[in-house]
């Protein structure tokens, strides 16, 4: 994945692939690099076994799940606002996938497990969004978020390495509170790592 990366920010314009992430995944500091990929290691366990199962990777970016997920026959659908980014991936890795531009193109369908990895961060309001996630789930369904603390630590690593952050509008708490607010219920939580907090990953189920 890591070499498909590279090729694509080096036919890009400089910031292009910064909220997709791609410069974190790729990053020269490689504690960098391994925390980003810890991330979505840390999710994918929180899934256990998958084989066979429907997931909607909402906000999939570069499509960093799907090669997993792939391996696991599971049925991929994704979307973002970017999907040529996930295009380019699957082509290069020969993975068929259902690719959507927007939430609203996916009406009726349902899910194992959804997966909304540093994506709610950018949303300020998600409420209608809270609400479509709650109809694509069945009994058994799960919900697996992750995001950044935006603490003192987490912006002063990210001006370490060289990224903004000007783009997030709420913090992984502010998140997981506004998932408590609707009847969401979490299962796990793991906080990546203390005693300097940067990132959340969490599973979620319906009470």
């Amino acid at each position: 994945m890591e070499g498909i990366y590279h090729g694509l920010l080096q036919r890009a314009a400089p910031g292009e692939y910064d909220e997709n992430a791609l410069p974190s995944y790729t990053h020269s500091n490689r504690l960098m690099a391994w925390l980003f990929w810890k991330r979505i290691d840390i999710a994918l366990c929180f899934m256990g076994d998958i084989s066979g199962k429907t997931v909607l990777d909402f906000g999939c970016g570069g499509a960093v799940t799907f090669k997993y997920l792939n391996q696991k026959r599971c049925r991929i659908v994704g979307c973002d606002e970017n999907i040529l980014l996930a295009q380019q991936v699957c082509r290069a890795l020969d993975i068929n996938a259902e690719l959507y531009g927007d939430l609203s193109d996916i009406d009726g369908r349902k899910f194992d497990y959804i997966l909304a990895l540093d994506v709610l961060e950018h949303i300020e309001n998600s409420a209608a969004l809270l609400s479509k996630f709650k109809d694509m789930m069945q009994p058994g369904s799960k919900i697996i978020l992750s995001g950044p603390t935006e603490n003192f630590w987490y912006k002063l690593g990210r001006n370490l390495a060289g990224f903004s952050g000007h783009y997030h509008v709420k913090n992984i708490h502010q998140i997981e509170r506004e998932f408590s607010a609707v009847g969401f219920k979490a299962e796990k939580i793991r906080t990546l790592y203390y005693p300097c907090p940067l990132f959340r990953v969490s599973l979620w189920g319906m009470t």
